[in-house]
């Protein structure tokens, strides 16, 4: 396994400041779902409600239409999701973007998977051990 510690230099720092790729994501992923700025903060509020997220700050019970917009718009980088907010929409919407936007951030080859991608990985794992126990079985029958 390789060491998570490795030297960078000033060029090859990540860039962590993602707050406008983060809104752009999203707001093509609310484009995508074919909903309207509002019927999407009715699904956020309700799943918020179901599992007991909170989206709004202050005394706000709810999320409002005027923030939402503000968490869509690349120039409003004073207003993002808390990182449970960004969490949610992922699950409503059944996106991983916003999320692989993050852990790519990181510079260390990280990405988000899931669905078929995942099982390609655990079958090209599994099909890496098979390779390795017939070259171990090999090994061993040419010992007897």
């Amino acid at each position: 396994m390789k060491s998570a510690a490795r030297r960078l230099s000033l060029l090859d720092l990540p860039s962590l400041n993602l707050d406008a790729d983060i809104a752009m994501s999203m707001d093509r992923i609310v484009e995508a779902a074919g909903l309207s700025r509002a019927e999407a903060v009715d699904r956020l509020n309700a799943a918020a409600r179901r599992y007991g997220v909170r989206l709004a700050s202050g005394s706000a019970k709810e999320l409002g239409l005027a923030t939402f917009e503000k968490w869509l718009n690349p120039k409003e980088t004073e207003y993002m999701p808390t990182i449970r907010a960004l969490n949610l929409f992922c699950h409503v919407f059944e996106a991983q973007g916003p999320l692989d936007l993050l852990a790519r951030s990181h510079g260390m080859g990280w990405r988000i998977i899931g669905g078929e991608d995942a099982k390609l990985l655990e079958l090209a794992r599994t099909e890496r051990q098979i390779k390795a126990l017939r070259e171990r079985k090999r090994k061993i029958e040419a010992e007897l």
